[in-house]
């Protein structure tokens, strides 16, 4: 037979379990309403509690956090879906009607009227629009064409010298915009959308560094952070518009196996870029 004082004692542990771990009134109230329903049985013998009602309250108990989980799950949705929202509404506009010098501003590139109408690569010292000592130098690719986007049905619909696409993958969104008018060409980041909380900050605007660039896909990167030896972020584009992100978390991987395994990569990606 259980006895009345241990049974309660049990409870009071759980109890005092749950308000420790939680700041939700509404999370502990059952089990304060079952605290209640056993005090009344206080000075019965414990086969007296009527345990199947009891029962029932802890099973209750048992999705307490569930339901904060998925209020906080179906908030965190919904304010993605209003950023989205927001950015097609406010932000594509502006990048694709601002003037290509001001685009460029507004991603931090300096000295792009330098190189803006350039004809022979010989004319400017390239090199001081690379990285100071960033391994990503070997493998840049500064003067590129772009044909992923000038020969795709999935971006050049109509055709136009600035492109303007979504990519998503499972956890975030990515804007790009291409300016494919002079010979020096740019693929930038214009905005970064993540679907949790848990991940750090969004990405800021930036000029991305194309990797690849043949028909078939494209591949780029970020820009690399200075405490790190690489890029964090490297992307690939195909032609038929699939889209592959790999996070380069720490910092370590070259682009080497990205490159390598980029057609791979593509085909058993299941996430897509959308022209905007």
């Amino acid at each position: 037979m259980i006895k009345p004082y241990k049974f309660i004692a049990c409870l009071l542990i759980i109890f005092l379990t749950l308000f420790t771990t939680t700041n939700s009134q509404a999370a502990v109230r059952p089990f304060v309403e079952l605290f209640e329903q056993i005090f009344k049985f206080f000075g019965k013998r414990a086969d007296d509690v009527p345990l199947p009602d009891a029962g029932k309250k802890l099973e209750d108990l048992k999705g307490f956090g569930k339901s904060d989980e998925i209020i906080q799950t179906t908030e965190t949705s919904k304010n993605f879906t209003n950023e989205i929202a927001n950015f097609k509404i406010n932000k594509v506009i502006e990048l694709k009607n601002s003037s290509n010098d001001n685009l460029l501003e507004m991603h931090g590139v300096k000295n792009a009227d330098k190189i803006a109408d350039v004809v022979d690569l010989s004319e400017i010292d390239i090199s001081d629009f690379f990285e100071d000592k960033a391994a990503i130098n070997t493998f840049r690719v500064f003067i590129w064409s772009g044909r992923v986007f000038r020969t795709s049905n999935s971006f050049n619909k109509p055709d136009t010298n600035r492109i303007v696409t979504e990519c998503r993958d499972n956890r975030e969104v990515f804007y790009f915009t291409a300016l494919l008018e002079k010979k020096k060409k740019w693929l930038l980041l214009s905005g970064n959308i993540k679907n949790t909380s848990r991940d750090n900050a969004d990405l800021k605007k930036q000029n991305l560094y194309v990797l690849t660039d043949i028909d078939e896909y494209i591949i780029f990167s970020t820009q690399t952070p200075k405490n790190k030896k690489f890029p964090l972020h490297y992307f690939i584009i195909s032609k038929e518009g699939k889209f592959y992100h790999f996070n380069n978390v720490y910092g370590t991987e070259s682009p080497e196996y990205i490159i390598a395994n980029a057609k791979k990569k593509i085909d058993e990606t299941k996430f897509t870029c959308l022209k905007l």
